[in-house]
């Protein structure tokens, strides 16, 4: 049990460290709307989606399965990363973990850590790291729990193009929006 932790640890290190020494160049907001992008999103709120996003919602695991190929999103998941912060410091980025799936275990709040199927689904599907690129590609900076309004064990909807990174087991998504469904 503690060499699963200490590797789910070392795995989110490598994650975030990947956040923080990424090339800015890696990624294109082709169809990112520029006004949802920059210093000027923040000032007047538009990287908080007021209304749910059009589309199909997606999760991390349907990502992964699509392949390695930058597609366009609606990604649905909670604020979490496990017993680390969810929260990069100091920039607009977070770590959502796949919800379980609508209808089984309805109702029940506890279902998922008490039904070893989804338990173990939930465990093996990958996380994703949320960030919000200027036009230049850095990540801006910012505490994404004040100027986003989020916590850790939020349900949201974030939107974005997103891609699966095998080398860490991890979706990486470059938000335009976020909208909060509920708290924790």
């Amino acid at each position: 049990m503690m060499s699963r932790f200490l590797y789910s640890a070392a795995l989110l290190l490598t994650c975030w460290t990947l956040v923080g020494c990424g090339d800015s160049s890696e990624t294109s907001f082709e169809n990112a709307s520029p006004a949802s992008l920059g210093p000027t999103a923040m000032q007047d709120g538009s990287l908080v989606l007021t209304e749910m996003p059009e589309g199909e919602i997606v999760t991390p695991t349907a990502i992964k399965e699509a392949g390695t190929d930058e597609i366009s999103v609606v990604l649905g998941g909670r604020i979490d990363a496990g017993a680390a912060d969810p929260f990069q410091p100091e920039q607009l980025a977070f770590m959502i973990s796949q919800l379980p799936d609508e209808g089984h275990g309805e109702g029940d709040p506890e279902h998922a850590d008490n039904c070893p199927f989804c338990k173990r689904k939930l465990e093996n599907a990958p996380r994703a790291i949320v960030q919000f690129k200027g036009p230049e590609g850095g990540i801006l900076e910012g505490d994404a729990r004040q100027m986003l309004a989020l916590e850790k064990g939020d349900i949201v909807y974030v939107t974005g193009m997103a891609q699966y990174n095998p080398a860490v087991n991890t979706v990486m998504v470059n938000a335009t929006g976020v909208f909060r469904k509920s708290a924790h």
